[in-house]
């Protein structure tokens, strides 16, 4: 939505939130009505191989979409950022075997877009990171390692693929 609204094309932003946030959301609420997954954070990791495959499908269309009806580049870089980065996320999740953190992968992947897109100032939201670590770990959804590995695959990842499309 901040990417969308600062380069003026706020209907994108609001597509793109819609495709990588909501209807991910909507199927992680489907899968637990019919008991396919425990609970909105998806800590079984047996339980995120098919949801990642589902939510990369709706990135893809998502991504089509924008090509065809000639969004604004920022925006397409941004959708393939979070396409590659769930990719390598799928990669460690079901390859490696790893529970690498979305909630850091995310988070530092869109704080890292936004500060090589917008403003250095973005950067500042990486001072939020070990708050959102801490809860992970202290809920006892993640290790250490797993927070790392996925903060370091947001931090390298969506960055520098955003910045090769833009």
């Amino acid at each position: 939505m901040i990417l969308g609204w600062s380069i003026g094309h706020p209907g994108w932003g609001a597509f793109v939130a819609l495709f990588t946030g909501v209807l991910p959301m909507v199927l992680i609420v489907g899968g637990m009505a019919r008991e396919r997954i425990g609970n909105h954070h998806v800590t079984e990791h047996s339980e995120r191989h098919g949801l990642i495959l589902a939510i990369l499908a709706l990135v893809l269309v998502a991504l089509v979409v924008q090509l065809l009806a000639d969004a604004p580049s920022e925006m397409i870089a941004l959708t393939c950022a979070g396409l590659a980065t769930l990719g390598v996320i799928a990669v460690w999740t079901s390859v490696l075997h790893v529970k690498a953190s979305v909630h850091l992968a995310v988070w530092c992947g869109v704080i890292a877009i936004l500060a090589v897109a917008l403003s250095p100032w973005w950067w500042l939201g990486l001072v939020l990171a070990p708050a959102i670590a801490w809860s992970r770990i202290n809920l006892g959804h993640h290790t250490l390692v797993q927070i790392v590995v996925g903060a370091a695959t947001g931090f390298a990842i969506a960055p520098l693929v955003y910045l090769l499309v833009a």
